[in-house]
């Protein structure tokens, strides 16, 4: 199917066989996770509570232009569009127990799974329509984008895809993956509790989940404005784990303090996270249009989101099991906790070299510290966010473009100043917590 020809209904009743409907191979099954998840991000795209607003934004929503967000609306069509079409394309057809394979059986009897597909992707199509006709008016404004809500997610309800796929959906939701951690729930004594936790960190997993699918787009080069959506699906999920531990696991009968202290823990930090990601790093991001900046805003919320969850699963993990390895439950852990030791190590020898520069001030020795900060921009940089690599490129460039040494002095001064800056906040990584830094004496080189 093309971007502007529908797929119609009538189209149901060619399907010729008495059948059930299976989905063939993984890649269908990945295709439906991603379309269900960006059913569920419109729903909360068109939440305007969700948006990371800045407080005079929210004031102002009645004079505020939406059509950057409509834009992204469209992204987010186009990409369900071709989801639900690869997979009316890729569904089995099995036929059904005691029924003939030749049948032709009226529209009304095609199996669920495959009307629903057909009856979203009719939809996405004539919302699509709207929404390209709303594109060329300007301004769109905030009843008039909220109204194209209310048509998309009616539409998508209607379809009744998530009700025709949910064993489907089921299946493919993420799992605890981590044998360790298995063990460890299936241990705690109390059943309550166990549940409880089992929820919590199954929705981790899940959130993780999520972010995946935005750090493909990273790794591919992708238009990242339509991961907004995502990520105020992260965003109310997170808000809803906040609530589920506030009221279930944080009221049981006999708690211990230190588990209640867990508890209370994870709940501040992920508050902390979402005030940072959505009260100040993503604000403005609809409007953005140079590449590297949403890049940057998009890397450095992904990246904290992944430690924020990740993290507080372990915190959560290690009250109950103090030798619960973090790598257990999470591949990337190690390989985080190793670049973290790496880094670390690496800005503080860059840090000395600097300050005994700045200390003893010497010609001779401009040559060599150019070759250091040159070194650790070509190994070490790429362990940091994106957004710290363009100011670090700009300290690099101050230092080899220095007319005299008071110049280079000042330039150095302020690179060593952003270097402990980025040492203070490695240092607060999570995988860091059981390695403490001692801060070695710099050795003659």
């Amino acid at each position: 199917m093309n971007d502007t020809q529908p797929v119609t209904t009538a189209a149901v009743e060619l399907v010729s066989s008495a059948c059930e409907i299976s989905l063939a191979g993984g890649t269908a099954q990945r295709w439906l996770f991603e379309l269900d998840m960006l059913l569920q991000s419109m729903a909360c795209f068109f939440r305007v509570e969700l948006h990371p607003l800045s407080e005079q934004g929210r004031a102002a929503l009645a004079q505020r232009d939406f059509i950057e967000e409509l834009r992204i609306v469209r992204q987010s069509l186009l990409r369900m569009s071709y989801l639900s079409t690869e997979l009316l394309g890729t569904v089995q057809a099995v036929p059904a127990k005691g029924e003939p394979t030749q049948a032709v059986r009226p529209a009304r009897r095609v199996p669920t799974l495959t009307i629903a597909l057909y009856r979203l992707t009719e939809a996405l199509f004539d919302v699509r329509t709207i929404v390209d006709d709303l594109g060329r008016t300007k301004p769109v404004g905030y009843h008039t984008f909220t109204a194209v809500g209310r048509l998309l997610n009616q539409s998508i309800e209607q379809s009744g895809l998530r009700l025709a796929a949910q064993a489907e959906l089921q299946v493919l939701r993420p799992r605890i993956r981590s044998e360790a951690l298995r063990k460890l729930l299936s241990e705690v004594p109390d059943l309550a509790l166990r549940q409880d936790l089992w929820h919590i960190f199954s929705s981790f997993y899940h959130l993780l989940s999520y972010l995946d699918f935005i750090q493909d787009d990273l790794r591919q080069d992708r238009p990242l404005k339509s991961t907004l959506p995502i990520f105020l699906l992260v965003r109310a999920e997170t808000e809803a784990l906040i609530e589920f531990i506030e009221t279930r696991p944080m009221r049981l009968p006999n708690l211990l303090p230190d588990v209640s202290d867990a508890f209370d823990a994870t709940v501040y930090a992920l508050e902390m996270e979402l005030q940072k990601i959505y009260g100040r790093e993503l604000v403005g991001f609809a409007e953005l249009n140079q590449a590297p900046a949403i890049y940057a805003r998009v890397e450095n919320a992904h990246g904290l989101l992944r430690d924020c969850f990740q993290q507080s699963l372990v915190a959560l993990a290690v009250v109950f099991d103090p030798s619960f390895d973090g790598a257990t439950a999470f591949e990337a852990f190690r390989t985080k906790l190793e670049q973290s030791l790496h880094l670390r190590e690496d800005i503080w020898r860059l840090l000395c070299h600097l300050r005994r520069f700045e200390s003893r001030p010497e010609k001779t020795a401009v040559a060599p510290l150019i070759e250091r900060i040159t070194l650790f921009r070509d190994t070490s940089l790429r362990f940091l966010m994106y957004k710290d690599w363009d100011e670090y490129d700009r300290f690099l460039d101050a230092v080899q473009s220095a007319r005299n040494l008071e110049e280079l002095l000042k330039t150095i001064h302020l690179l060593a100043t952003f270097l402990e800056t980025l040492l203070g906040q490695i240092n607060m990584r999570a995988v860091l917590a059981n390695h403490p830094f001692d801060y070695p004496p710099l050795e003659d080189e």
